[in-house]
């Protein structure tokens, strides 16, 4: 009677096994369905390049939040070319062709919407007509003080001017525009917008006796798709072969080659990390256990936990980031810990394997390892970061689907029990754990490894600049500052974004700050600045320039009629009629400072000013806090200081997670015995801080995000001593999985990027502390 209820009890169970089995097999296959679809049935990449979207959104001003996108979004798609010839005496002429060609090469790519080179004689005369037409409601601030305060001294000018033999002055020009007010206005014009000029149709300039010209282009999509950053080595190819056709050297800059580095730097990363990663796992299975069940089974976990994470993760968020992918394939050091340990558990019961009991030996263990593990991921998962989140979300998927992997699948097929074999290495691990009941290990080993990280702690040094999260390649800076000093126009991260109620309380607006601009030029806050109102001026502002330029006419016009002996008398033709900022935004002059209008925000509109060369923040800083129509955007600082204050929560959330960790440990092993599960992990973060510090690298957000990490995989490791004390299959298994982690995260600390390369060593070394001070968990009653 008891052996039928013990049969049915265990077909019962049997049974139950099975069916977990099957719906965790469904469960796979709908996400590797789900997978087919998102990668290879999309109409978009599911990959996000752009480091910005990272980030959290600034939630608190919508408007300066637009602001950004709305420039970013016009700046991002532009690609500058500056092509010259290399030989100084060689017929600078031949640069106007290899120009030409390079402009009909890039249009031929398909990758831009348009490529601006030569500029047609037509549309030179468009723009010039435009201004011309409305020449007599348009002054330089100079022009306008001359004419408010001594118009006869504008009349003195076109003397001189028409006198020099160098001015160029024709009677053309002068039957036009007596005055000379025009080529004033627009030579200042010109200079605002950069330090080119127009040279046989091609905008140039000269830089170290070379003649350089300016060839622009907009892309079709944006930078950061990888269908645009395909493009970026035919770019290249048209470069060399105008340098073996022409002997020309070209230049270029634009967010497309950045993000094509940063592209091309993480999927380095990614297939290193994940082949050397699944090469080490292969090479450690098959010393450990000569067999290919283990193998094959250590893959099948692997697999499953990065196809769950993959599918559920880009579901959620829509696409994947590249980032999470890179820290996403060192998961393959982490996910494998649950296998090695059901594995060690095999061989180590030889033939005696009976593979549920074996599962139900290290059920509690492996379960409070990922409980502890999940509790780490759960503070990243409520941080308002999206970068944060879809790390955690996708490191907690990838472990829960390995851990179900093992719990639903390992007993099934895994039936069969190993050969009889000792376990390898097995008079190294007891003389290991013979050590730990020394009290000079037991007590010594973790005193020495605090001392040793707490001395460079003494010197801790944050940086959270944002830089940091992408490559920069030195050779794309040189030629971004190359490009910026040829144009006389440094690329600015510091903006002010000015609001009013309409264009031309808008217009009228930044006209009054601009006194304020030109008092921070002089005293050298400021090196320059771009604004609208620099190139089309307020209705107000045009109507009082058209009164001074009539007053000019009616007061000056006879004297210099008799100063040049003109034949007839100038006067001034045309009626006032204002221009509107809208008029001007859709003309074809308004093209190269169109990104300077955000456009209607709510119930406002907005513009941008560019600061160059800002060099006084506080001030500018101090003067917009009283400003309530203005705000101060630097975008870089703004994300650097965000950092640092969720480099402050994240500090926060270790802590509660810690504290969580705690109360459910001490409930299960009692306070004393938390402390020592507790104890190696904690030491193990401080070792990999300072081992960060130790390398040169300055601590960031990163290295904080690395210690969740740590305590999640160290309490791992301590938990199982804890559960199986001195077991010498459980250090092994632990070793294991210490070397594939530390593996994969040393890998880690070779990146490009310093974000990364600073978590990979933070990782590497606390890893491997957590695993040299995890007997420590091993209680006194186990001797």
């Amino acid at each position: 009677m008891m052996l039928n209820k013990l049969n049915s009890a265990s077909n019962n169970s049997h049974r139950k096994s099975r069916n977990i089995a099957y719906a965790w097999l469904i469960l796979v296959l709908l996400f590797m369905a789900m997978l087919a679809k998102q990668w290879l049935w999309s109409a978009h990449s599911p990959i996000e390049t752009n480091i910005l979207k990272l980030l959290p959104v600034n939630q608190q001003n919508p408007v300066v939040e637009q602001a950004f996108e709305s420039l970013s979004g016009n700046l991002s798609n532009k690609v500058v070319f500056a092509i010259s010839l290399n030989n100084k005496d060689k017929d600078q002429d031949t640069v106007f062709t290899a120009a030409s060609q390079l402009q009909q090469s890039l249009t031929h790519t398909g990758l831009f919407n348009d490529v601006v080179g030569k500029v047609s004689a037509d549309q030179q005369k468009l723009w010039a007509s435009y201004y011309f037409k409305h020449r007599f409601q348009q002054l330089t601030p100079q022009q306008r003080e001359r004419l408010q305060h001594a118009p006869q001294d504008q009349v003195q000018l076109v003397v001189q001017s028409v006198y020099n033999p160098f001015s160029g002055v024709t009677g053309t020009e002068l039957s036009n525009d007596p005055f000379l007010l025009f080529r004033d206005y627009l030579s200042q014009l010109t200079q605002n917008s950069s330090a080119f000029t127009i040279d046989n149709g091609f905008l140039s300039a000269v830089h170290d006796g070379k003649k350089y010209l300016l060839v622009t282009a907009t892309l079709k999509d944006s930078p950061y798709s990888l269908q645009a950053q395909k493009g970026v080595p035919e770019i290249l190819a048209i470069e060399q072969s105008l340098s073996e056709q022409f002997d020309a050297q070209t230049v270029h800059t634009g967010v497309l080659f950045y993000a094509e580095f940063g592209t091309q730097s993480a999927k380095s990363e990614i297939s290193t990390i994940g082949l050397f990663s699944l090469l080490g796992v292969i090479v450690l299975v098959i010393g450990v256990f000569r067999s290919a069940t283990p193998l094959l089974l250590a893959i099948l976990s692997i697999s499953v936990g990065l196809l769950s994470a993959l599918a559920l993760t880009t579901m959620i968020f829509g696409r994947i980031h590249l980032f999470s992918l890179v820290f996403g394939a060192s998961l393959i050091g982490v996910s494998i810990d649950y296998a090695f340990h059901y594995l060690t558990e095999r061989l180590a019961s030889g033939q005696q394997w009976n593979s549920r009991l074996g599962l139900k030996h290290i059920f509690v263990a492996i379960t409070m390892g990922l409980a502890t593990s999940l509790i780490g991921y759960l503070g990243m998962l409520i941080a308002p970061f999206p970068g944060l989140q879809q790390l955690a979300l996708f490191s907690s998927i990838g472990l829960i689907a390995a851990y179900i992997t093992v719990v639903a699948w390992y007993p099934m097929l895994a039936a069969k029990p190993s050969v009889n074999r000792t376990l390898p290495g097995i008079w190294l691990w007891q003389q290991w754990l013979t050590l730990w009941s020394k009290k000079s290990v037991k007590y010594g080993l973790p005193i020495v490894c605090l001392l040793a990280s707490l001395a460079p702690l003494m010197h801790l040094q944050y940086n959270d600049d944002i830089r940091q999260l992408q490559a920069m390649p030195e050779q794309l800076k040189q030629q971004e500052q190359f490009i910026s000093e040829l144009s006389g126009r440094q690329s600015s991260q510091q903006m002010l974004v000015v609001t009013a109620s309409s264009d031309e309380a808008l217009l009228q607006r930044l006209e009054s700050l601009e006194l304020t601009l030109n008092d921070w030029q002089h005293s050298g806050t400021i090196k320059g600045y771009q604004a609208l109102s620099q190139y089309v001026s307020s209705a107000s502002r045009q109507k009082q320039s058209y009164q001074l330029i009539e007053n000019l006419y009616h007061t000056q016009a006879n004297t210099l009629t008799k100063a040049l002996s003109l034949t007839d008398t100038p006067s001034i033709p045309e009626q006032f009629t204002p221009i509107s900022l809208a008029d001007y935004l859709t003309q074809v002059v308004s093209e190269p400072t169109r990104f300077l209008y955000v456009g209607k925000i709510d119930d406002k509109v907005a513009s941008v000013v560019m600061l160059n060369e800002l060099n006084n923040p506080e001030q500018v800083k101090a003067f917009v806090a009283s400003q309530p129509d203005i705000n101060y955007l630097n975008k870089a600082e703004e994300i650097s200081s965000l950092f640092a204050k969720y480099r402050v929560k994240v500090v926060e959330l270790l802590l509660a997670a810690l504290s969580v960790i705690a109360l459910v440990l001490i409930k299960r092993y009692g306070f004393r015995h938390t402390v020592k599960i507790l104890l190696p992990s904690i030491i193990a973060c401080l070792a990999g801080l300072a081992a960060a510090l130790a390398t040169g690298a300055s601590l960031n957000l990163f290295n904080l995000l690395a210690l969740i990490l740590i305590i999640g995989i160290g309490i791992d490791y301590t938990l199982f001593f804890a559960e199986k004390s001195r077991s010498p299959s459980t250090l092994l298994a632990i070793t294991l999985s210490a070397l594939t982690t530390l593996l994969s995260f040393g890998l880690l600390s070779l990146s490009q990027t310093h974000a990364i390369h600073s978590f990979g060593i933070t990782v590497l070394c606390g890893i491997f502390v957590a695993w040299l001070l995890s007997p420590l968990a091993i209680t006194q009653k186990d001797k």
